[in-house]
């Protein structure tokens, strides 16, 4: 189901789970939740952890197919504000409201021992931009898609 109340929405899947928006309050939310685009920034991210275990299991020979975790740092989501807020608001934007880059380190966490390089890694990193459904959303809308696959070492607690 669906739903909003002021600057907010909530949508509940078939499971048990929620979803929730907001916008901060210097743009008229209640910051309560997450903005859109930090909610598509974490779906993209999730979107790339789930392909990636598919990819290992695929890719790489077993026992050694599998990774304990990864790790994003520094992402950045690049977007011309004037796109959104442009004023007046009846007038097209002198640039597209969407975003224009995704950037960032995808640190692939490997099991203690693992005979796996960083050539196996950005193999799969490769693999995974090719085929994760929400980076190829946005490659599509002309994102430039910017991950740089790197091994992690040990595995954050």
């Amino acid at each position: 189901s669906f739903g909003g109340v002021g600057c907010t929405s909530t949508i509940r899947g078939a499971v048990r789970h929620t979803l929730q928006t907001d916008l901060p309050t210097q743009m008229g939310g209640g910051d309560s939740a997450a903005q859109p685009i930090e909610a598509l920034l974490a779906s993209l991210l999730g979107c790339k952890v789930a392909t990636a275990h598919y990819v290992a299991r695929h890719l790489w020979a077993r026992p050694h197919n599998r990774f304990e975790s990864i790790e994003f740092a520094d992402v950045e989501a690049v977007r011309d504000p004037r796109g959104a807020l442009h004023l007046p608001i009846t007038e097209p934007p002198p640039s597209p409201p969407g975003l224009t880059r995704v950037s960032g380190v995808a640190r692939v966490h490997l099991p203690a021992g693992s005979p796996l390089t960083a050539d196996d890694v950005a193999v799969l990193g490769r693999v995974v931009e090719q085929r994760c459904p929400i980076a190829a959303m946005l490659a599509a809308a002309g994102v430039e898609m910017d991950m740089e696959w790197v091994p992690g070492g040990a595995a954050p607690l």
